[in-house]
């Protein structure tokens, strides 16, 4: 299946995928669309990421999945690449995967045999591995609104700026105190961690994140990943409190 194609290129370079045919699903109509419906952000499964940068309603009500999208590639790049075919892709830097993850997501699969949703926290098995079944495909992404004045933050180290990311992480902290972090890079999928007792514990954070096992990759080492984790989950907590007091009503 082709929409955005970025990732489909990847896969090309480096002959891992060859396949026989290729069908192009950018005509299929009402896949495009940024919608609200019900409380919850639908993003169809032709959506590009640049859109979510765009889009005021994502902006304003789900600010850690705009921020992540920030974080995504080039414009170029961005401009044709896809919410859906990022997470389907499923590498363990995309910075969309850890916004899903920590947003509770839900993705709309269909195929053949008929249509399932699946929450994002169930969706990822490892590096490029999902619970994507032969022939089937997400056309759309649910994201629950999260409480009002919920303030979000997301940091990431790279060797170069927009090379892929060494550790990230994706933080989201509600005006009652409820906490959430996700981390990439530091396991096979994206880490999620309730931090909502720590948040009032600077030592806490270390504590919860002491028991990391990353792998070494051509990226960065176990040890760098383990010294740098907490460092910044420590920053987007900081930044997603402080933006949440910031936004709560007067």
């Amino acid at each position: 299946m082709l929409a955005g194609g970025q990732s489909l290129v990847q896969l090309l370079k480096f002959r891992r995928c060859r396949p026989s045919a290729l069908v192009d699903i950018n005509g299929i109509p009402g896949l495009d669309a940024i919608e609200r419906r019900d409380g919850e952000l639908h993003v169809g499964a032709l959506v590009r990421q640049q859109a979510l940068l765009d889009d005021p309603q994502v902006a304003e009500s789900w600010p850690l999945l705009r921020e992540a999208a920030g974080f995504v590639g080039y414009p170029e790049t961005r401009r044709r690449g896809t919410l859906a075919g990022s997470l389907a892709f499923a590498a363990p830097w995309a910075e969309l995967t850890a916004a899903a993850v920590a947003l509770d997501a839900q993705l709309d699969i269909c195929s053949a045999a008929g249509q399932r949703s699946l929450a994002a926290r169930e969706f990822f098995r490892g590096p490029g591995e999902t619970a994507l079944g032969d022939g089937e495909l997400i056309v759309a992404v649910r994201f629950p609104a999260p409480a009002p004045g919920t303030g979000a933050a997301f940091h990431e180290v790279s060797v170069r700026h927009r090379d892929y990311a060494q550790v990230a992480a994706a933080a989201q902290v509600s005006p009652d105190g409820h906490g959430e972090l996700v981390l990439l890079c530091v396991a096979p999928t994206p880490h999620r961690v309730d931090v909502s007792e720590a948040l009032t514990r600077d030592d806490a954070i270390a504590d919860l994140l002491g028991r990391l096992d990353p792998l070494d990759d051509v990226e960065a080492s176990a040890s760098y990943r383990q010294r740098v984790a907490p460092v910044l989950a420590r920053r987007a907590l900081r930044d997603a409190a402080e933006r949440a007091h910031r936004r709560a009503p007067a």
